[in-house]
């Protein structure tokens, strides 16, 4: 049996080799492409299966049923996306810098990976998969989390930042390129994300610049 190779879903996707993946990676990579072109409801097992290229029993060796993979495959577009985020920032401790770097790289991310932003950003996940769903931009006590609490909390104390509540911050930093990523995803905004970049990043941070 093949061994997961030490790659996330986004280089999976990049990799010409797809066959060189196990089953479950592949799995996931086949219900990414599926689930975003014809709907999650609109696939079944045997679609996953003939994608895949994995028998339907492999499929049920490594997950339960559809809603474990959408599942699955939701937490690795979080894992992904805050990946990315954090690489980007880094040990950044200037404030302003954090700022419009996690606008650029949010729009970046969301850009270069196309079909994971649209299943990430455009799914109700709520319609098909059950439990609690947690949003890929909530703060959460991971690095990345971390990171910004720290960088943010001594912007405020030092008077670069608006003393505004978290709900509020949160909802600039990671709100506004959201909003517009939606609307380009959906067709209604022409730009990409990357072509704008600096633009939303400075806009972000002059709205919570302290005055």
């Amino acid at each position: 049996m093949k061994q997961d190779k030490p790659a996330n879903l986004v280089s999976l996707l990049k990799d010409t080799e797809f066959t060189s993946y196990s089953p479950r990676q592949r799995i996931l990579a086949a219900a990414l492409k599926l689930f975003v072109e014809q709907g999650y409801f609109n696939t079944n097992v045997p679609d996953l299966s003939r994608e895949s290229k994995c028998s339907v029993g492999s499929i049920y060796h490594n997950f339960k049923n559809k809603e474990e993979v959408a599942s699955a495959l939701y937490q690795e577009g979080i894992s992904s996306f805050r990946r990315a985020l954090q690489e980007s920032v880094g040990a950044t401790t200037d404030v302003e810098k954090l700022i419009k770097t996690l606008v650029r790289s949010f729009l970046e991310f969301s850009e270069v990976n196309f079909q994971l932003s649209k299943y990430i950003w455009l799914c109700r996940h709520n319609e098909f998969m059950g439990g609690v769903i947690k949003h890929p931009t909530m703060v959460g006590f991971d690095r990345l989390g971390r990171t910004l609490t720290r960088v943010l909390k001594a912007g405020i104390r030092d008077g670069k930042v608006r003393d505004v509540r978290a709900n509020i911050l949160w909802s600039i930093i990671f709100g506004v390129p959201l909003a517009y990523v939606r609307d380009w995803l959906d067709g209604y905004n022409t730009e990409p994300p990357r072509k704008v970049a600096d633009e939303i990043a400075e806009c972000c941070w002059r709205a919570l610049k302290a005055s």
